[in-house]
C-alpha cells in the first residue's frame, strides 16, 4: 500500500509540474519595444542582361518606417565598365530615380564593374554571369478554377527567376472587376534546400480569363545572387510561416555602404496568348 502511495503522490507533482509549466509559458506581459532609428542609406536595384536594349539601374533611398514607398534619388551619377568600355547612365525624364543606358548586351566572358557616384558618396559592386547557357522554359501548367485559370509554376532545371506578366485589357468587365488590366508574379528555383520556403505563408492568387496575354521572362543566377535571393525572401515572402528564423540583414555586392544587388543575367522571354 505504501508503495502505490508514492507512485501515486510522484504522478501528482508530476501533473502539477506541468500545469505550472503550461501556465507559465501561456502568460503573456504586454510590453512596449523601442524601435531603433537608423540614418538612410542608398539602394541599387540593378540587373544588366544579355537582351541587346537599353539596360536600366534604379536608385532610392533606403525605408525609416515600416511600409513606407521608397523615395528615389535624383542626380546620381551612374556608369558601368566592362574593363574596356564605359556605359553611361542617363535619368528618365519621366521616372525620378530611374537611370537608362544606350542599348547594348552583357557577354559571358566578361567582368563587369557598376559605379555608383552621389552627393560625394562613392560605390561600386562587381558581376558576372554565371554560366555559359540559360536552358528553355519549363512546361508550365494552367489549371481552370472559380471560371477563370491560374498559372501553375514548374520548377526550371536550373536556378532562376521567372517573371510572369498578364495582360487581359481586351476584357473590360474584369479589368475593372480585378481593379488593373494588367498583373504580374515572380517564381524562383534556388539550388538552396530552406525549410522557410517549404512552410512559406501563402500568396494571393493571380486568375485570369480567356485571351489573356502571357509574357514569362526566365534570368539566370549565380550562387552569389542566389544567396541574395534566398535572405530577401526570408525577410519578405517566406517571413511569417511555420518555421521563420532571425531576422537579418540582406546581403549586398556593394562595398562601401550601398546596398541592394547588382546582378549580371542571361535572359529569355516567351510570349503567348491563352486561349
Amino acid at each position: 500500500m505504501r508503495k502505490e502511495s508514492n507512485i501515486k503522490q510522484f504522478h501528482i507533482r508530476i501533473f502539477i509540474v506541468l500545469i505550472a509549466t503550461l501556465v507559465f509559458y501561456s502568460c503573456e506581459e504586454k510590453t512596449d519595444w523601442t524601435l531603433q532609428e537608423s540614418e538612410a542609406f542608398i539602394v541599387v536595384d540593378a540587373i544588366i542582361s544579355n537582351e541587346f536594349k537599353q539596360q536600366e539601374v534604379k536608385v532610392y533611398w533606403s525605408n525609416t518606417e515600416i511600409n513606407q514607398l521608397p523615395e528615389p534619388i535624383s542626380g546620381a551619377e551612374i556608369l558601368l565598365s566592362d574593363g574596356l568600355t564605359i556605359y553611361e547612365f542617363t535619368e528618365s525624364p519621366s521616372s525620378v530615380g530611374l537611370y537608362y543606358s544606350n542599348p547594348f548586351a552583357v557577354t559571358i566572358d566578361k567582368v563587369y564593374y557598376l559605379v555608383i557616384n552621389y552627393n560625394g558618396f562613392s560605390d561600386t559592386a562587381r558581376a558576372i554571369i554565371g554560366a555559359d547557357y540559360i536552358l528553355p522554359f519549363s512546361a508550365d501548367t494552367i489549371i481552370f478554377q472559380d471560371s477563370l485559370y491560374k498559372y501553375i509554376y514548374a520548377d526550371s532545371d536550373d536556378p532562376a527567376m521567372i517573371e510572369v506578366y498578364y495582360d487581359w485589357s481586351h476584357n473590360t468587365e474584369y479589368c475593372n472587376s480585378y481593379g488593373s488590366c494588367f498583373a504580374s508574379e515572380t517564381f524562383y528555383t534556388l539550388n538552396i534546400i530552406d525549410v522557410g520556403q517549404e512552410f512559406a505563408p501563402p500568396k494571393q492568387e493571380i486568375l485570369f480569363p480567356i485571351g489573356t496575354t502571357i509574357t514569362r521572362r526566365k534570368y539566370s543566377l549565380n550562387s552569389a545572387h542566389q544567396e541574395f535571393i534566398r535572405s530577401l525572401l526570408i525577410e519578405t515572402e517566406w517571413r511569417g510561416g511555420i518555421f521563420d528564423i532571425e531576422q537579418g540583414n540582406v546581403p549586398t555586392n556593394f562595398r562601401n555602404g550601398a546596398r541592394g544587388w547588382f546582378g549580371v543575367c542571361l535572359v529569355l522571354e516567351e510570349t503567348d496568348t491563352f486561349e
